[in-house]
């Protein structure tokens, strides 16, 4: 079964990306990738010094309920061999119209506007799925992504002094989404 594209471009080094829908047969390729993570990568991403990814944590990342989350890989091909690079995931509130977001991508691929994509993509989709507002946990320290969040327009919540703030948005609706694409398309062609 062919697995749904979600977006395909090039990263700030010329390497082909490829963001797509997580698949359960992606548990060994992620573990392996997530194994050679910086301990400080998996620190902003898990919020906690990580030596070793099971195979039991791999599988609750990659094997979700669609229905409630919405979790994308992005990878780059390796001598023909499809290598996660960076994930992001959507997870629903059921019933009262919010959702949370988490992102992580690799060390060789930050900087390169991974994360800005991924983001996006999951806004589009809790936009899709008429969602109203978006958050997340980001720890004090993590700059890059703090820049990130308010460069989309998110509003940072929170007591640095905690080590941990909140991120925030409201989801713009759906015909608003397309809208902006259509009029980038439109002025992307003059």
């Amino acid at each position: 079964m062919k697995k749904p594209l979600v977006d395909r471009w090039r990263a700030a080094d010329g390497s082909w990306l490829h963001m797509r829908l997580m698949q359960p047969r992606d548990a060994p390729l992620v573990k392996e990738s997530l194994n050679r993570l910086s301990p400080k990568s998996r620190r902003n991403r898990f919020f906690a010094p990580i030596t070793e990814f099971s195979d039991e944590a791999v599988r609750q990342l990659v094997d979700v309920d669609p229905q409630n989350v919405y979790a994308l890989v992005v990878t780059h091909l390796d001598k023909g061999t499809p290598v996660p690079v960076a994930g992001g995931r959507l997870v629903e509130h059921p019933g009262d119209g919010e959702c949370s977001f988490s992102l992580l991508v690799g060390d060789r691929w930050q900087g390169q506007r991974v994360g800005r994509r991924l983001l996006k993509a999951l806004l589009r989709e809790a936009s899709r799925r008429g969602l109203r507002q978006i958050s997340g946990e980001v720890l004090a320290d993590n700059q890059p992504m703090l820049r990130l969040a308010r460069s989309l327009h998110f509003v940072v919540t929170g007591d640095r002094s905690e080590g941990v703030l909140q991120i925030v948005r409201d989801v713009p609706p759906a015909s608003s989404q397309r809208m902006a694409g259509l009029l980038r398309k439109v002025l992307h062609r003059r």
